[in-house]
C-alpha cells in the first residue's frame, strides 16, 4: 500500500507498550496506526502479574478499576499472601496489604489494542515490519506495505526490529547482553497439579494452590515462581542469560522436582528472553522512540515488565503530543521524562539487585536473609508502587499523571 496515508504516529508493536500509546495519542487527537505482526488473541510468555502501580495505571489511564478489570476478564486470580524462598528454605510468608492480580496475556493485549481501536487508532494485525528508514520515517511491512509518520515509536518487544535498526550511539550492544534475562515457564492445569504432584518436593505449595511463590537462588541470579491462575499453574524460572548459559532447562527441571511437580519434567517449556536491567537511558533517534521491552524497560530484580511498558509508552506519548503540537523535539522530551519519572527508580532497582543476587551467588545467605526480613514491607511497597526504591522512601504519588 505504497499509498498509505502519512499518521502522525506509527507504533511497532501491539502488547500493552504498543496498545497504550496508540491509545493516548489517539486520544489526543492525532492520527496513528499500531502494526502488530501477530493476530489477536495471541499468545506471551509472561507470569502475567499486575502490581499495584499496574492496577492503579490501568484506573488511571485507561478508566477501567478492578471492578471493570474483572467485569471484563482480565482479572485472572488474585494473590492475597506470598511466600518467599531461599533455595528449599522458607524465609518469609504472610499477607500482603494490597494484592497482586494475574492476567492471561492473551486476552489481557487483546483488550487493551481494543480500546486503543476505540479511541480512533487503526489497527493493522499480521502487520510484520520489516525494514525501517529512519530518516524518512517509514516502516515496510513484509508484504510489501509501507507506513510514514512523523514519529515513529517501536514498542515491538526484546527482539525489537526497531531497537536493531538503531546506531551504536543509542544502544549500548555490550551493557544490553550483559543484562539481558531469559525466562522459562510451563503452565499446568490445576487438575493434573492435584492428580499428579507427587507431595515429596522440597517446597510444599499451599492446598488450594492460591499463594504466589518466590524461589530465589532457583538459578545463578534470578529466581523461579509459581503463580495461581483460575485454570491453571504458572512455573517458571529466570535470571541473567550470562550467568546461565548451559544447564537452564536442567535447573528448570530440578525446580519441578523441588515443587513436587517432577511429573511435568517431560513438558516442553516455553521461553524467551527478556530485559533484566538493560534498560537503555536515551531510546530515541531521530524520530524514533523506544518503549517497554524494546527499550530494555522492566524490573531489575523480577523482570517484571507489564508496568513499565504502560508507563514508558505514557511518557512517550506525552513527548510526542508535545512536538506534534509545539515542534519541541521528541527524543529529548521523552529522555527527560524518563530522567525524570523512572530512569532513577531503575537504577536504585538494579543497585538493590547486584546486592541481592551477589549475596545469594556468593553464598551469603544468612546475612541476606536478616536483611530480607528487616526491609521486606519496604521492598514490597515499592514492588508494589507505593514507596520509591531510591531509599524507600513512602511516595503515593510516584507513578503518578504527567503534566
Amino acid at each position: 500500500m505504497d499509498n498509505q496515508p502519512v499518521y502522525d504516529a506509527v507504533v511497532i508493536g501491539g502488547g500493552p507498550a504498543g496498545s497504550t500509546a496508540a491509545y493516548l495519542l489517539a486520544g489526543f487527537g492525532h492520527r496513528v496506526a499500531l502494526l502488530e505482526k501477530q493476530t489477536y488473541p495471541r499468545d506471551k510468555v509472561c507470569g502475567g502479574c499486575l502490581s499495584q502501580k499496574s492496577v492503579r495505571f490501568l484506573e488511571r489511564v485507561f478508566h477501567l478499576p478492578v471492578p471493570s478489570l474483572r467485569e471484563k476478564g482480565l482479572l485472572d486470580s488474585v494473590g492475597t499472601g506470598y511466600a518467599l524462598y531461599i533455595k528449599n528454605s522458607r524465609i518469609l510468608a504472610g499477607d500482603l496489604a494490597e494484592p497482586f492480580y494475574f492476567t492471561r496475556r492473551e486476552r489481557y493485549d487483546a483488550i487493551l489494542a481494543r480500546k486503543a481501536a476505540d479511541a480512533g487508532a487503526d489497527i493493522y494485525e499480521g502487520a510484520e515490519v520489516i525494514a525501517v528508514d529512519h530518516a524518512r520515517r517509514t516502516v515496510t511491512t513484509s508484504e510489501g506495505d509501507r507506513y510514514a509518520a512523523r514519529v515513529l515509536i517501536g514498542a515491538d518487544g526484546i527482539n525489537s526490529r526497531v531497537r536493531r535498526s538503531l546506531p551504536g550511539s543509542v544502544v549500548d550492544r555490550q551493557r544490553w547482553r550483559k543484562n539481558l534475562g531469559w525466562a522459562l515457564e510451563l503452565a499446568i492445569p490445576r487438575v493434573e497439579v492435584g492428580a499428579l504432584a507427587n507431595g515429596d518436593g522440597a517446597i510444599r505449595l499451599d492446598a488450594d494452590l492460591a499463594t504466589p511463590h518466590l524461589v530465589l537462588a532457583a538459578c545463578r541470579w534470578g529466581y523461579g515462581w509459581v503463580f495461581p491462575n483460575r485454570e491453571t499453574l504458572v512455573v517458571g524460572m529466570g535470571g541473567l542469560l550470562e550467568k546461565n548459559r548451559d544447564d537452564r532447562r536442567n535447573r528448570f527441571t530440578e525446580f519441578l522436582k523441588t515443587l513436587g511437580l517432577s511429573a511435568f519434567a517431560d513438558r516442553r517449556p516455553a521461553g524467551c528472553l527478556l530485559p533484566f536491567g538493560n534498560f537503555i537511558p536515551s531510546p530515541a533517534y531521530e524520530g524514533t522512540l523506544l518503549v517497554g521491552d524494546a527499550g530494555g524497560f522492566a524490573s531489575p530484580i523480577l523482570g517484571e515488565g507489564i508496568f513499565y511498558a504502560h508507563r514508558t509508552a505514557e511518557l512517550a506519548s506525552h513527548a510526542v503530543d508535545r512536538h506534534l503540537t509545539s515542534g519541541a523535539p521528541p527524543g529529548e522530551t521523552y529522555t527527560a521524562l524518563l530522567a525524570r519519572h523512572l530512569i532513577p527508580e531503575l537504577r536504585a532497582e538494579k543497585a538493590l539487585r547486584d546486592f541481592l543476587y551477589g549475596c545469594l551467588d556468593g553464598r551469603l545467605h544468612a546475612p541476606l536473609e536478616a536483611f530480607m526480613k528487616a526491609t521486606s514491607t519496604r521492598v514490597i511497597d515499592a514492588v508494589q508502587g507505593s514507596r520509591s526504591f531510591c531509599g524507600f522512601r513512602r511516595n503515593d504519588g510516584l507513578h503518578s499523571a504527567v503534566w
